[in-house]
């Protein structure tokens, strides 16, 4: 999950191949394409231009709504010279860091690592099994933990004092710091979290352990972690499935957030219809989950 794809701002030759093209990308498929060089879109654009008025306009539509959808992410800093084309300059990246890119999509196939493509064979989703640990979870969830302006967080086992948890979610807010998240939302079960605890010296003893969290990751002034306690015993909507959410997409972590070293999770990305249902329950409050607690630490 989350690979990045490059392609040749010229491999599109129609607005059907454009279409192909953007269709194996965005958070649904897990997988998503570089904005490489960093004026790949504006390329695009140009190429179609030469084709005629009405093709460019389309290119135009269609380049928009997948940045605004986030089939197309740009990453900051990759090397490009302007002296040379597009092979030459991703065979100069596959050299010196291969691992920034997951494959290579242009005209010819020569080198052998770029597909053509007519021959780019891609599953729908990219759902893959990893390792229980802090660095994969990070892996799989940077893309939306960078681009997206909330986070939500879905574990109904989840707890900031536990230590399964706590480096996990750590290392989340540290990731989310860098980018454009200005605020993140943890749902857990509150029988959980309570269970045989004195609840409000338990919500203290949370609160702190969230402020540690935002001082070690470095949030920015302003941006701010609501931690939400719900009981679902008696609801129709159940807390079960574990997800980290945004309004672009989402990620599917079958064992939630916890650190769990020499043990294999399933993750994958949320498909469409769900994200839509998931939004309504986890951001439109469109439940009958009773909250019987609820707090924000800013940083």
């Amino acid at each position: 999950m989350n690979e990045l794809f490059a392609a040749d701002p010229c491999v599109c030759k129609s607005i059907n191949d454009l279409k192909l093209l953007m269709s194996s990308f965005g958070p649904y498929a897990g997988r998503y394409l570089a904005n490489y060089p960093i004026d790949w879109v504006k390329r695009v654009e140009n190429q179609y231009e030469t084709i005629g008025q009405i093709e460019a306009e389309k290119a135009k539509v269609i380049l928009r709504r997948a940045k605004e959808s986030l089939k197309i992410v740009t990453r900051n800093s990759l090397f490009w010279n302007n002296e040379k084309n597009w092979i030459q300059n991703v065979s100069e990246i596959a050299k010196s860091n291969p691992n920034i890119f997951s494959s290579f999509i242009g005209d010819e196939d020569i080198p052998p690592y770029i597909k053509q493509l007519e021959d780019l064979e891609l599953p729908p989703t990219a759902g893959e099994s990893i390792q229980g640990v802090d660095s994969e979870y990070i892996r799989v969830c940077k893309i939306l933990l960078l681009c997206s302006p909330e986070i939500i967080m879905v574990d109904p086992y989840i707890n900031p004092l536990r230590r399964q948890y706590k480096s996990v979610l750590t290392e989340l807010l540290k990731t989310a710091a860098k980018g454009q998240c200005q605020r993140i939302v943890v749902w857990t079960r509150a029988s959980e979290i309570f269970r045989n605890a004195d609840q409000t010296t338990m919500l203290s003893d949370v609160k702190d352990a969230l402020r540690k969290m935002i001082i070690q990751a470095e949030l920015k002034a302003g941006r701010e972690v609501e931690m939400i306690f719900v009981d679902d015993a008696p609801c129709k909507n159940k807390m079960h499935a574990r997800y980290l959410l945004s309004i672009k997409g989402g990620v599917r972590l079958d064992q939630g957030f916890q650190y769990l070293p020499g043990r294999r999770v399933d993750v994958g990305p949320v498909d469409q219809s769900t994200h839509v249902d998931l939004l309504k329950i986890y951001l439109e409050d469109e439940h009958d989950m009773r909250i019987l607690q609820r707090f924000t630490v800013k940083a």
